[in-house]
């Protein structure tokens, strides 16, 4: 994880144009983005600016960007040039909006099938319990999803009702997904099944997180007996 502050110095009309740019090119471009936490900042008395991004990995933070540039390639703004450029380690993090944001930043990363993105931010002892026979680690739960992914690209969480006291986040999930593509899920011992083009929608679940140093430690769901992929693969046609 690490922090790129840039900084402007500008006359008061150069600040007003690269707010306009900012807001026009730079927040749609990345307020989807996985892995990153941002801040904008401006003092127009002393004509100063402030790009603040906190990354989870160089890989979201190129990704990202590379979206910025597609923007700029065709903005009607004129790219402000820096005063300087700055990058630093984060060895530290407090808030009680952080630990939400890192569980919405995988959810993010998930739903955009950038599985890279997702396992940065997953603890290499990370654990995964729930409608499973024991917990499974970080490759293993990141693999069912990206089955899940592969034939089902419109998979969605839906998260809502996100609670958070700084390490643990509390949240509740309802999956749908529609199954356009071969599901295929041979640690499961199931026989690859065929898209059926059905929509699926899991029953309600409730989710608790915790999160350690920016990353997750461990994801706890507790599933309807009808719910879970049991609930997936008895839709997508499995005997």
């Amino acid at each position: 994880m690490y922090a790129q502050i840039v900084t402007f110095q500008e006359t008061p009309e150069q600040v007003d144009g690269g707010i306009a740019h900012v807001l026009d090119d730079v927040i749609p471009a990345l307020e989807h983005a996985p892995g990153l936490t941002g801040l904008w900042l401006a003092d127009r008395a002393k004509g100063k600016r402030l790009s603040i991004m906190v990354w989870e990995s160089e890989a979201a933070a190129s990704a990202a960007m590379a979206e910025v540039q597609k923007r700029v390639a065709t903005s009607k703004h004129t790219r402000p040039t820096p005063a300087s450029v700055e990058k630093f380690d984060v060895y530290a993090m407090v808030g009680t909006a952080n630990a939400a944001g890192v569980v919405k930043g995988v959810i993010r990363a998930i739903e955009a099938g950038d599985f890279p993105a997702a396992r940065a931010l997953l603890h290499d002892d990370f654990e995964f319990s729930g409608p499973v026979p024991q917990p499974i680690g970080p490759e293993a739960w990141l693999g069912v999803h990206q089955a899940l992914y592969g034939a089902m690209p419109d998979l969605r969480f839906n998260a809502v009702n996100f609670t958070d006291d700084g390490r643990t986040v509390r949240f509740n999930v309802a999956l749908t997904m529609h199954h356009t593509g071969t599901l295929a899920l041979p640690a499961l011992g199931v026989a690859d099944l065929k898209p059926t083009n059905k929509a699926i929608a899991l029953p309600p679940e409730s989710a608790t997180v915790v999160v350690r140093d920016g990353k997750l430690a461990s994801w706890s769901n507790v599933t309807p007996a009808d719910g879970g992929v049991g609930r997936i693969l008895a839709e997508a046609g499995s005997k």
